[in-house]
């Protein structure tokens, strides 16, 4: 899927790729799972303690194992997150997910690809990683639209806890026709009305040119598959404890947002940055100088307050 600010061979067996690199606090292995139709690649970086692993799942659009995309963001948030987790003698894997980077599909056909197929495969992760790895306590860290897809997986599975990271609070037709809004009112009044359609008959025939990143013909069944969901709703559904994080200097997701998640988990422990972006680093304090800035350059940390929230989180769990 095209990313854009505005949402912003079935295999018989698992393979274990030999390439491997050490850090100053762990190891990096790279590791092909299986899933339905996808051979799913992902860095597995531990320092060989099984007691405690985090599925980091990535957001939206093409979006690859370290956070970064092909539509422009050069972060390495996901990356940086799985260093700091290791330096505290935690694992992680964070993967590519169907269709991007290195776990290719295919023939792919975006008109193929459905929102519960990002789900199952978190979940056969997850198993993967329990089963023949032997992790005892695993958790999911879902961000941006991955919220979501951990949130699900995690009330699937028995995961030891759920992390949701700058995770919409709403469904997403009504986060794409609010930031289509904050450009043009004209042209959110549009979006709302063709969500509408998608809603009541599943396809939209015509679409205005400015909306075909949108609304193009072959991602309209992935937004059907995708808007059946509110994550407010969806939260509540896991046992499991539950950290919710997000930043005040996020331009894609709202305050109001990890809100209306901590109302649809009353256990939910909710944590506001200051400052933060969607790519969990810091903007200026008017949020504004640095906040676009964040997403185009690796070199700058995450935020460390975030950093020792999902630590702490972790550890007490």
């Amino acid at each position: 899927m095209k990313n854009c600010l505005l949402l912003i061979t079935l295999l018989s067996g698992i393979t274990v790729v030999s390439a491997q690199s050490v850090t100053d606090a762990g190891k990096e292995k790279t590791i092909t799972i299986p899933a339905t139709g996808v051979a799913i690649q992902g860095s597995l970086l531990s320092n060989s303690n099984k007691e405690k692993v985090v599925i980091i799942i990535a957001g939206s659009g093409p979006t690859d194992r370290n956070g970064n995309s092909i539509a422009g963001v050069n972060c390495d948030a996901y990356k940086l997150l799985a260093t700091a987790l290791v330096k505290n003698n935690i694992s992680s894997f964070r993967y590519d997910k169907r269709g991007i980077a290195k776990s290719v599909v295919e023939n792919f056909n975006e008109t193929d690809l459905s929102f519960d197929d990002y789900i199952n495969d978190a979940v056969t992760i997850y198993n993967y990683l329990k089963d023949s790895l032997g992790f005892k306590k695993i958790y999911f860290a879902g961000h941006s639209e991955g919220s979501l897809i951990g949130m699900i997986a995690s009330a699937k599975t028995n995961a030891q806890g759920y992390i949701s990271i700058a995770g919409a609070g709403r469904p997403i037709n009504m986060i794409i026709t609010e930031q289509v809004t904050r450009k043009s009112a004209a042209a959110g009044a549009v979006t709302d009305s063709l969500f509408t359609i998608l809603k009541t008959k599943n396809k939209i025939d015509s679409v205005p040119p400015y909306l075909l990143s949108v609304f193009r013909p072959s991602v309209q069944p992935y937004m059907v598959s995708w808007m059946k969901y509110d994550p407010a709703a969806e939260i509540g559904k896991i046992k499991s404890p539950v950290l919710i994080v997000q930043g005040t200097c996020d331009i894609q997701v709202k305050v109001a947002d990890a809100a209306n998640l901590a109302k649809g988990n009353k256990k939910a422990k909710l944590i506001l940055i200051e400052r933060m972006t969607h790519v969990l680093k810091d903007a200026d304090a008017d949020c504004t100088d640095k906040d676009l800035s964040t997403y185009h350059n690796p070199s700058l940390p995450l935020d460390i307050k975030f950093v020792n929230e999902v630590i702490s989180f972790i550890k007490s769990n």
